[in-house]
């Protein structure tokens, strides 16, 4: 039988101000040691995901181990859960920075704290530094930096649309080589294949 990762039942207890987690058994999973404490999951409890805790204005992530094991440093301004994502991620600011940076749920920071705007779809984030666009694709790894002057999505199951110093085309998976729309003539079957989609799963997950 498969675990079920959800927990809707770990709640959260107070002990002398201060905030912490309890397991369905009563155990403290997170020691109450903080000032505020939320969940990285849209408002649920994962199984074995970290808490975003809060002390003394700075806030970090906890891992449910019951020892206050810190994943990330409490150093902070504030980090916030993706609603629509289908994995823990997260949006952090720090040193008074009123730009963000993307964070993932086992605390590495994906991209700097430069990023002024974002949107979600599924597994994929886009994201704005400046005038420029970039995506991070959660499920395969995919981290392309803030180059594009335009990232257009027509067709969930066709290639996304980038444009590069004025050109349209495409991105390679892996290699993050930008494929004019000029070449597509040229090429084959296997290299539309390697092209980045927003929709992956079949493409990279069950082939």
């Amino acid at each position: 039988m498969t675990e079920n990762k959800k927990n809707f039942t770990e709640v959260f207890v107070t002990e002398n101000g201060k905030k912490g987690v309890k397991n369905p058994n009563g155990d403290i999973i997170v020691p109450a040691n903080y000032d505020d404490i939320a969940y990285t999951y849209d408002y649920l409890a994962l199984k074995d995901y970290p808490y975003i805790c809060v002390r003394d204005g700075k806030t970090g992530l906890v891992v449910p181990d019951g020892n206050g094991t810190e994943l990330t440093e409490l150093v902070y301004d504030d980090i916030a859960h993706l609603k629509e994502c289908f994995s823990a991620c997260m949006l952090y600011r720090k040193d008074g920075s009123k730009q963000f940076g993307i964070m993932a749920s086992n605390g590495k920071e994906i991209t700097p704290c430069n990023l002024d705007m974002y949107s979600e779809t599924g597994q994929t984030i886009y994201f704005k530094s400046g005038s420029h666009w970039g995506l991070w694709q959660m499920e395969i790894g995919e981290l392309l930096e803030p180059i594009y002057d335009d990232i257009q999505v027509d067709d969930p199951d066709e290639p996304i649309v980038f444009t590069l110093d004025g050109k349209k085309g495409y991105v390679k998976v892996g290699d993050n080589s930008f494929i004019p729309q000029s070449m597509e003539e040229t090429m084959g079957e296997d290299e539309w294949y390697d092209l980045l989609l927003e929709c992956i799963h079949d493409q990279y997950i069950d082939n």
